[in-house]
């Protein structure tokens, strides 16, 4: 069976603001409170579209990373400040520290290598899906490029590795399809290889956390969201409060995990998984905005309802950008 990647890189991108915007009212919030909010979320949405009005600097941020790559026809530095920096002017939607911190600092001339926030935020994985997408040829450039465009402004190892994670999975998956699935076995040990090697000690936890995520795939979805909310986070950036319940942690290692966790127990459905992504609890826009490049990528825009990519604003400019990345990806490949 063929695939159309032309239709896979614009399911990816438009996933993204799918679970983004679907997650944005929700961020912040314990599962728990989310779901006290409605019986049917399809209902919600139908009945409350105001509420989900926009997405925020996960979508944004994909975007001027997809725009850096077609202008410089791959990864180059100074089109990726430029384009992060074009960011300030949007302006933001809910952004993270670590983000625009260093970001406000390149618009002034520092260097990257000054800028760079020392976080091991979600910051740079949220906004990994074009690079996963224009290096899936490419496994070598995908490693170099994620790490490279991760460390512009959080230079922490944890967000490299999630970065890494992430685009390698959008890699595999989107040569893949709902006709004929996929090998969980062979996914995690195409991410886990990914990383492995490293003298980073980050790393080394990250894989032991995935190799955990494999063993408990069969737990329910409320459970695995509670023990995997706040994995690899520690002290003093814990949050007891919500030991024991479903709030994703902003941490890299914790949004990767519960992102995977959710979108490799409800693939029998896009609709099913973006609702259950966008619904996790904690940073619920951004567990919409991975696991949505997840899903975009292994189901493709045209398993992707009409009335959820209508509901995302600009969803025509965003089809649009993913067109030019993947006739970018055709020349080059």
């Amino acid at each position: 069976m063929s695939i159309d990647l032309l239709d896979k890189f614009q399911g990816t991108l438009i996933s993204v603001a799918i679970g983004d915007t679907l997650g944005c009212p929700f961020q912040g919030k314990l599962r728990k409170d989310i779901y006290s909010y409605f019986k049917d979320f399809r209902e919600f949405i139908n009945e409350y579209k105001d509420v989900f009005k926009t997405y925020t600097d996960d979508t944004q941020l994909t975007l001027h990373t997809a725009k850096a790559l077609i202008q410089g026809n791959g990864f180059n530095t100074n089109n990726f400040i430029s384009e992060y920096v074009r960011w300030l002017d949007d302006p933001p939607i809910g952004p993270g520290y670590g983000c625009i911190s260093s970001i406000r600092k390149l618009k002034y001339g520092v260097s990257w290598k000054e800028a760079a926030s020392n976080s091991g935020g979600n910051g740079t994985v949220m906004r990994i899906a074009p690079i996963g997408l224009f290096y899936s040829q490419d496994l070598k450039g995908l490693k170099t490029t994620a790490i490279k465009s991760s460390i512009i402004t959080h230079s922490h190892p944890a967000a490299s590795a999630g970065a890494i994670v992430i685009a390698r999975a959008i890699a595999y998956l989107i040569n893949k399809s709902p006709e004929t699935g996929f090998s969980k076995d062979e996914l995690f040990e195409v991410m886990i290889s990914s990383i492995s090697g490293s003298q980073e000690d980050i790393w080394e936890e990250f894989i032991e956390i995935l190799y955990k995520l494999k063993e408990n795939l069969n737990i329910p979805i409320e459970a695995g969201l509670i023990k995997f909310s706040q994995a690899g986070v520690k002290s003093p950036y814990f949050i007891e409060q919500f030991l024991g319940q479903a709030f994703v942690h902003p941490y890299t290692i914790s949004t990767v995990i519960c992102s995977l966790f959710i979108f490799l127990n409800t693939l029998s459905s896009y609709e099913d998984c973006i609702f259950k992504l966008a619904t996790a609890g904690g940073d619920s826009d951004t567990v919409g905005a991975i696991g949505g490049s997840l899903a975009g990528a292994y189901f493709g825009l045209k398993n992707i309802p009409d009335e959820l990519t209508k509901l995302v604003k600009n969803y025509k400019k965003i089809l649009r950008i993913s067109e030019e990345l993947y006739y970018k990806f055709e020349k080059r490949y």
